[in-house]
């Protein structure tokens, strides 16, 4: 029995003493895992814990009855400093789930200063508006209905090309603003673009601008904001050319006709004239011959009178 226990006792000697230190490398790697695990748990708070400060740009909304008021000068997009712990700034800047708004309910027709506001922060978050103020004026709605005049360049078209009657989509717009604004306005216009060249049907969408009698661009809502537009282009028919051709060299035919029957009576004119002055002559000196005591007169035509003493 004695020597069951005491044979190989040096083997058994040396996987004793590995054991242990396998136990040993084991414990020490697992604590040293736990806490950098800690540390890098405890930097991931530090760092959502920090305060943190951003701006952002965001739109202006108005809080007003828009179906009564027109309001203008206030800026459309104010810069909003936020400040915070990081994990809600940080939030805020990529939802922006918040709103910058101006409230004008209690306000009538007239000009006003007047602060930006926000709402849809909590506590813990600061904010700063850049800027403060908005210098704004409200004045009543008005809406009216113009006519909508195209303006395209009829030279563009290739020779030998004609532009037929605009088609549009529609042909009235409605134009919404303050009744100042809306007195300005002498007419809506769309500007069709018109390609070099064309051989072709026009097809495209053009803006409407409302302009006042010099042209300048009044600031209203146009509903709607553009047109479809087709122009149609077509060749002029060679038939209609020739015809043409034909009448023009028929009239230079007739004016050189009349020109030469014209030089023709001239000279029928010109040979009578001298045939009646030589005749009148002849006859005067064979009168004057015959009877010594006669008294001869002519007329601008020619004719001669004789009287006898």
């Amino acid at each position: 029995m004695k020597k069951l226990f005491t044979q190989n006792l040096g083997y058994r000697l040396i996987a004793l003493v590995l054991a242990v230190l396998l136990f040993a490398y084991v414990k020490t790697d697992h604590l040293t895992a736990t806490r950098t695990s800690g540390g890098d748990s405890n930097q991931n708070n530090s760092a959502l814990m920090s305060t943190k400060t951003t701006t952002i740009t965001m739109p202006v909304d108005l809080d007003v009855n828009t179906s009564k008021y027109v309001v203008s000068g206030y800026r459309e997009n104010v810069k909003v400093t936020l400040s915070g712990t990081s994990a809600l700034v940080t939030t805020l800047t990529n939802t922006r789930n918040f709103k910058v708004y101006l409230d004008l309910q209690d306000y009538k027709a007239g000009k006003y200063t007047v602060k930006y506001k926000v709402t849809g922060l909590g506590k813990d978050i600061k904010y700063k508006i850049d800027p403060e103020l908005a210098k704004i004026s409200i004045a009543r709605r008005r809406t009216k209905n113009f006519e909508i005049r195209y303006r395209y360049d009829t030279n563009m078209i290739k020779e030998g090309y004609t532009m037929g009657n605009v088609k549009s989509s529609t042909t009235e717009v409605q134009a919404t603003g303050s009744a100042t604004d809306i007195k300005r306005i002498s007419q809506v216009v769309a500007d069709v673009n018109v390609p070099s060249n064309t051989t072709e049907d026009i097809s495209a969408r053009a803006v409407l601008q409302a302009l006042d009698v010099n042209g300048n661009i009044v600031n209203v809502v146009l509903t709607p904001q553009s047109v479809n537009v087709t122009i149609p282009v077509t060749k002029v028919a060679a038939k209609a050319k020739s015809s043409a051709s034909t009448s023009s060299s028929s009239s230079s035919k007739s004016s050189s006709g009349e020109s030469s029957s014209d030089a023709s009576s001239a000279t029928d004119e010109s040979a009578q004239s001298g045939s009646n002055a030589s005749t009148n002559s002849s006859a005067q000196t064979t009168s004057d011959s015959a009877t010594s005591d006669s008294t001869s007169t002519s007329d601008a035509s020619g004719n001669t009178d004789t009287q006898v003493n």
